[in-house]
């Protein structure tokens, strides 16, 4: 987890110094590992960094030589596999966040159909005070807006455009009444009567301070469910499961996994098991109380097997 957040303004003008630094300070919980900071054109960029991949020299924002610059919170999961396709370019590190960066350069709005991950990012094209957000396709990683008179501000959290006063902090009552009722808000709607998410998905340009364009990235192929033998989807399923599992290990960190006692995770840790040499460290919550379903006892069973 890191956290994204940044400002451009309609008149040139950039955000104080004391804004910039709310806006940091609210995020320092998505990223203990670093800050980096980038003023470029008409855009403020900040980046709060959790070090996963690429811990000497992965720290953002990435700027490339035509002064476009961008700012990730994700995990870019086919990086190996992109950066073998563009020998031609490049790269300044190891990160996989970076590669999204070149790939703007190459397919232009159309980069995000080239990336297998979760992620929310920024990118700002200095050359034409262009600002791209985009979000990945189940909409895994968050990332919000708000746009006012002078100026358009994004960040992964809500708090954090409010606790560096781009946003009031007026609920939004429609959206509250839904978050009572069904314990999430749905759509394009927060909390906040000024801001807004980014949907899954969903890529927006913003120019001049305005959203000029969207976009959007299924999560699900076009062509629906294939028709095959279950003996063939079960043979199919097990290759994506290990493919995809597998693409998840990337890191330069130790990792584990949530164990609950659901079929999912059961799955998902069966997996590991069968692509790690050694075992797989796991963690499992449990609760005492009898209004609330305890699943460690099927998660030790198991862990064990």
């Amino acid at each position: 987890m890191c956290g994204i957040a940044g400002v451009v303004s309609t008149g040139g003008s950039h955000p104080s110094t004391e804004t910039v630094d709310q806006l940091a300070s609210a995020m320092t919980h998505r990223g203990p590992d670093g800050e980096g900071r980038l003023t470029v054109g008409g855009a403020t960029l900040v980046h709060r960094r959790l070090a996963i991949i690429d811990l000497e020299t992965g720290a953002q924002p990435f700027r490339d030589n035509d002064g476009t610059s961008l700012i990730a919170n994700g995990e870019i999961y086919n990086y190996r596999e992109l950066a073998a396709k563009m020998p031609a370019e490049t790269l300044l590190t190891k990160s996989d966040c970076e590669l999204p960066l070149h790939l703007y350069k190459s397919y232009g709005l159309d980069f995000t159909t080239h990336l297998r991950g979760m992620y929310a990012l920024a990118i700002y094209d200095a050359k034409n005070s262009r600002l791209v957000l985009a979000r990945d396709p189940f909409g895994i990683k968050p990332l919000c807006f708000v746009e006012k008179n002078g100026y358009f501000a994004f960040a992964s959290e809500p708090q954090a455009l409010v606790e560096a006063g781009l946003s009031s902090r007026t609920p939004s009552v429609s959206a509250c009444k839904e978050l009572l009722n069904r314990q999430f808000i749905g759509g394009r709607c927060t909390a906040f009567a000024d801001i807004k998410r980014v949907l899954p998905g969903e890529m927006l340009v913003v120019e001049h301070g305005q959203i000029v364009g969207k976009r959007h990235v299924s999560a699900l192929p076009a062509e629906g469910p294939c028709e095959q033998d279950v003996t063939s989807l079960e043979a199919r399923l097990d290759e994506v499961l290990s493919d995809s599992v597998d693409l998840h290990q990337r890191s330069d960190v130790p990792y584990g996994m949530f164990l609950s006692g659901g079929v999912d995770s059961n799955a998902l840790l069966a997996m590991m098991a069968r692509l790690n040499s050694d075992p797989v460290l796991t963690y499992t919550a449990g609760f005492d109380s009898k209004s609330v379903a305890d699943e460690t006892i099927q998660a030790r069973a198991v862990a064990h097997a």
